[in-house]
């Protein structure tokens, strides 16, 4: 949804200003910082007072207006980079009065509501209350704490040099004003005062459904649940779609929903993923937008990506470019909002090197369990940064907390069913053909993204054996 920004030191307003207009990519409809007990926003920001501690934010403006943040209550002042899918709930249950049309308020009532003069308190009481994607910033005066979500799909980054501490959504910003040791705070981890504290467990696989109807009926339920909670409030939608089971069985759902969604493509003129992208969109029948894309496009794009998912990693940048060219489609067709199928394939052994530990189950879980907790650090801050540098925001329905509790309790049989197997998913699939996808399409193998687009084999083959590409890769 948007950037936030905050520096701890002497005289750090350039630096914000700085700071902003770095990420201003990820939050083209206004901006606001706060410093000494007041709000600046948009142009009137170069009038800020300087200070040692001032906060700021970026708005990609999704729906309704008076979104401006930083947002202030009586004793507390908060930015965030939220969805907050159970907002609605919260106000109802805690009779909340906003001053604005942004789910992203509620996350300041709330805080406030449990505020009684200790702000970790308050701030461990509210986050057990949210259901959603956040990173946030909230001070009282005296502390301030920074702080995501659970699966990390929000980023965040933090860092300080000699004279200053600072954290952002992006390293970029923190490396503008001077900071080049930068870290990815950990979703399990809370920032107290720039301190790193654990504040929840990490996630665990552990065997508890002994039914598989029982479990396929309770997965259906909560990727229904989770695709009806992320499209709330919005009229259309935008889908990374590569005719593979995630995406397709979320285009299902957004179908059944009544949700108007285009589907976006791209790949080189032979792919895979275009050819059945193609004829699943036709098979479901909804609009598809592709975009062939060929070396010259792939080559122009190659620094960008670089830039953009701030990882100079192969496969990263593979899977970043397909991401970045397909949101960059959207954007043209004014979204702002696009799903994905991200989460799958660690929730229900998708990647084919997990069949490998089939016969080890203990190994396996392991394995699985460690992929999902560190989803944060390999998947989600590529993704989003991605999608945000064409300013779309990228929504996940599989990295929901119901359906990571579902998916976290399934007996491996569920997911694989030998060390051979060449589709895996099989709970999975089972969804997406009872929802009323083809069995041939819920039950084809597929190539991850980047294989299956054929940028992965241009880049290996072509690019990066000329010296300038090279030379950059880890």
């Amino acid at each position: 949804m948007c950037s936030i920004i905050g520096v701890v030191g002497e005289n750090v307003k350039s630096d914000i200003i700085n700071m902003l207009h770095t990420l201003k990519h990820r939050g083209p409809d206004g901006c606001g910082v706060y410093s000494r007990g007041k709000i600046y926003l948009n142009n009137d920001i170069l009038d800020c007072e300087d200070s040692s501690f001032i906060i700021a934010h970026n708005l990609l403006s999704i729906v309704g207006c008076d979104e401006l943040q930083p947002f202030m209550s009586e004793n507390l002042v908060l930015v965030s980079n939220a969805e907050i899918y159970n907002y609605k709930e919260l106000i109802s249950k805690y009779d909340f009065d906003l001053s604005s049309n942004s789910d992203c308020e509620v996350i300041l009532k709330l805080i406030e509501h449990n505020y009684h003069d200790n702000l970790k308190e308050a701030i461990l009481k509210s986050i057990d209350l949210l259901d959603g994607d956040y990173a946030f910033c909230v001070s009282d005066g005296k502390d301030y704490v920074v702080v995501r979500d659970n699966v990390g799909v929000k980023p965040l980054y933090y860092g300080s040099n000699c004279d200053k501490f600072a954290f952002a959504s992006e390293q970029k910003a923190l490396q503008k004003i001077g900071i080049n040791d930068i870290y990815n705070l950990n979703p399990r981890f809370m920032m107290y005062n720039g301190d790193v504290i654990q504040i929840r467990d990490c996630y665990k696989r552990c065997d508890f459904y002994n039914d598989y109807d029982v479990a396929k009926e309770k997965l259906k339920n909560a990727i229904v649940r989770s695709v009806r909670k992320r499209v709330q409030d919005l009229d259309e939608v935008a889908l990374l779609f590569s005719g593979g089971v995630d995406s397709t069985l979320i285009a299902l759902i957004l179908k059944k929903l009544g949700i108007k969604t285009t589907l976006y493509s791209v790949g080189v003129e032979t792919s895979q993923d275009l050819k059945y992208a193609k004829k699943i969109a036709h098979d479901i029948d909804i609009p598809l937008t592709i975009q062939i894309i060929n070396q010259e496009i792939i080559e122009k794009s190659f620094y960008p990506t670089v830039n953009t998912i701030e990882d100079t990693n192969l496969m990263k940048i593979g899977v970043g470019m397909t991401i970045k060219l397909t949101s960059h489609l959207a954007h043209m067709d004014n979204h702002k909002v696009i799903l994905s199928g991200q989460g799958a394939d660690e929730l229900f052994a998708g990647y084919n090197r997990y069949k490998k530990k089939y016969t080890n189950h203990d190994l396996l879980n392991e394995e699985l369990t460690h992929d999902l907790n560190n989803i944060y650090d390999v998947n989600l801050e590529r993704d989003d940064k991605a999608t945000m540098s064409n300013s779309v925001e990228l929504r996940v329905p599989f990295l929901d907390k119901d359906v990571i509790d579902v998916a976290s309790h399934m007996p491996i049989d569920y997911l694989l069913d030998s060390c051979d197997d060449k589709i895996r998913k099989h709970i999975l699939r089972d969804v997406a053909y009872e929802l009323g996808l083809s069995k041939e399409a819920a039950y084809r193998p597929k190539k991850a993204a980047q294989y299956g687009t054929g940028i992965d084999k241009i880049i290996k083959k072509k690019i990066i054996k000329k010296q300038q590409y090279n030379k950059i890769l880890q």
